[in-house]
């Protein structure tokens, strides 16, 4: 029974010193095969970061030269950067909305003082504040050639109200002095005065007509100039 028990003892030293020889061969293979699959791996990382710019058409994500970059790459880039400026600029005339004006900058403003230049049979602005003037007592034109207010959008158009003022002290007398007044906001400033009117005390009383009077006088056969008329000369006899 020694010597059966020796035997095997024998051999299991002899299995134990294989497998101690085996090992270090298969350590050896089980490192080389992890070192296949890291480069296995970083080559797929490579190929993908590769096929990202390629879908981009850019190599460099801020436009910039890189030292790395070769003369083709720069000169791709550069295509592709020019190309993408060329169909924004096409993109931004297709959306852009833009008229285009020659002489209508000044032949449109031209048509306030020359309505005859499209056919209308009726005098300019000037003409209408001489008329607008003449309507009035001769006592109060004086004072109104020296107060000639502009307000409304063409009132911003430059040298507006220097034309107007020009043209009309060729058509005031001579002994009337001419003075053309534009406020610093003509658009909104008649809506101004009119608020800082509406607010004097006894406007409702004096310059209002209530519905059911308004009705009333309707119903009496009065039309409109005929109601504010009546109105006027009520006051001015106050």
């Amino acid at each position: 029974i020694d010597d059966d028990a020796a035997e095997a003892a024998v051999d299991m030293d002899v299995d134990e010193n294989a497998k101690k020889k085996k090992n270090p061969d298969r350590k050896r293979q089980k490192k080389e095969k992890g070192k296949k699959k890291a480069k296995k791996r970083s080559k797929k990382r490579k190929h993908d970061l590769k096929q990202n710019d390629d879908d981009d058409e850019v190599d460099m994500s801020d436009g910039e030269d890189s030292d790395e970059e070769s003369d083709e790459q720069r000169l791709k880039r550069l295509k592709v950067m020019r190309d993408e400026e060329r169909k924004r600029r096409e993109r931004e005339e297709r959306e852009r909305q833009a008229l285009a004006m020659s002489v209508e900058r000044f032949a449109i403003p031209e048509v306030l003082f020359r309505p005859s230049d499209i056919g209308m049979n009726c005098g300019g602005i000037v003409e209408a504040i001489v008329e607008s003037i003449n309507a009035c007592d001769d006592i109060y034109r004086a004072a109104m050639y020296n107060n000639v207010l502009l307000v409304g959008g063409n009132a911003t158009i430059p040298g507006f109200r220097e034309r107007v003022e020009s043209e009309l002290r060729k058509l005031a007398p001579t002994n009337y002095p001419v003075r053309v007044y534009l406020p610093d906001d003509p658009v909104s400033f008649a809506w101004e005065g009119a608020v800082q009117f509406s607010q004097q005390d006894g406007f409702q009383k004096q310059f209002s007509i209530d519905r059911v009077s308004w009705e009333a006088m309707k119903k009496a056969g009065k039309d409109q100039s005929g109601i504010w008329g009546e109105r006027m000369n009520n006051i001015v006899r106050k």
